[in-house]
């Protein structure tokens, strides 16, 4: 199964040109993120980074790796109208999908989604495209209602109240929401084919439960490493979420993913220097995780396409 598609198909002069937008932009984010570390105390870093707990180690790896079973089953609710998706095929494009996302710039790697759905399923790709703007409107709204309570702007009084406002409203006002899409204006009809009710509510729960965890072990890897409190960690990890929903990121993240953290953690460029390289750590741990599943998923896709291969030859001889 091809999962890379070739650039050969290009002008050369587009190549280039596009070869260039990239090295630039990873430049400038790995030249943010040299800036954000130099100061680093490596030393208590790395002495921290000796004195991990092997139960934190294990609880943040799985914890992690549950986020994007978590993704696979929402992944298999966005598409049941199209018959059983097998746990596996799920996962796999989970793994595959993110890794195109964190590695290549601009966002491009999403348009990855699109291309592994068509080899998994007999759809257009205009439906791959409306699937991918859904799947993303819900995190978008999950992780600004989880910013909502979490991040200190807001009392924590009103910030409960204000969730509890928003769910109430949902529910009362689906009857006019649904009769309000099933208008025939064009604007709605744009609305309603971009919310194609595809997914059932479940989508929604495996969506909160996937940045749940995955910002719950971020926060636990990141209070280990600084010492900070895990409240603070909290709020910490959930900007660094937060920053990667931005049209423009560094490779994997690099950069702007520590900005973001440090934009959460709300200390001073003093008091944060010295724990940049821990946050940097943090970062590339999680990293590491989600590229070896990609490695590991394309690796048993390949192994089941060449038995499958060897089966037909064996059939035809």
């Amino acid at each position: 199964m091809k999962y890379i598609i070739s650039e050969k198909k290009f002008e050369p002069h587009v190549r280039i040109r596009k070869w260039f937008y990239r090295l630039i932009f990873w430049m400038l984010a790995l030249l943010l993120l040299l800036a954000l570390v130099r100061h680093s105390d490596w030393n208590l870093t790395f002495s921290r980074l000796m004195e991990i707990p092997k139960t934190v180690l294990v609880i943040c790896t799985l914890g992690w790796l549950s986020s994007f079973l978590f993704r696979a089953f929402r992944f298999q609710s966005e598409w049941h109208s199209h018959g059983k998706i097998s746990l596996w095929n799920s996962l796999s494009l989970t793994f595959l999908h993110n890794a195109a996302v964190v590695l290549v710039p601009f966002r491009v790697g999403e348009l990855g989604y699109p291309v592994l759905v068509q080899k998994l399923l007999n759809v257009s790709l205009q439906q791959c495209i409306r699937s991918l703007l859904w799947l993303r409107f819900q995190d978008g709204i999950v992780l600004v209602s989880l910013a909502f309570l979490l991040l200190p702007y807001f009392s924590a009084e009103l910030r409960i109240a204000g969730f509890i406002v928003f769910i109430s409203l949902c529910f009362l006002s689906k009857k006019w929401w649904l009769h309000l899409l099933r208008s025939r204006h064009f604007l709605i009809r744009q609305v309603r084919a971009f919310l194609h009710q595809r997914s059932s509510a479940w989508g929604w729960f495996w969506s909160a439960a996937n940045w749940i965890v995955k910002i719950l072990v971020v926060s636990l890897m990141l209070s280990t490493l600084t010492g900070l409190d895990s409240f603070q960690t909290l709020r910490g990890a959930l900007a660094g979420e937060l920053s990667a929903l931005l049209p423009l990121t560094g490779p994997a993240g690099l950069g702007t993913y520590e900005a973001g953290v440090w934009t959460g953690l709300g200390l001073t460029w003093q008091e944060m220097k010295g724990l940049m390289g821990s946050v940097l750590l943090a970062h590339l741990f999680f990293l590491c995780i989600s590229l070896l599943g990609a490695v590991v998923a394309l690796s048993f896709n390949a192994l089941r396409l060449e038995n499958l291969k060897s089966k037909q030859n064996g059939v035809h001889v």
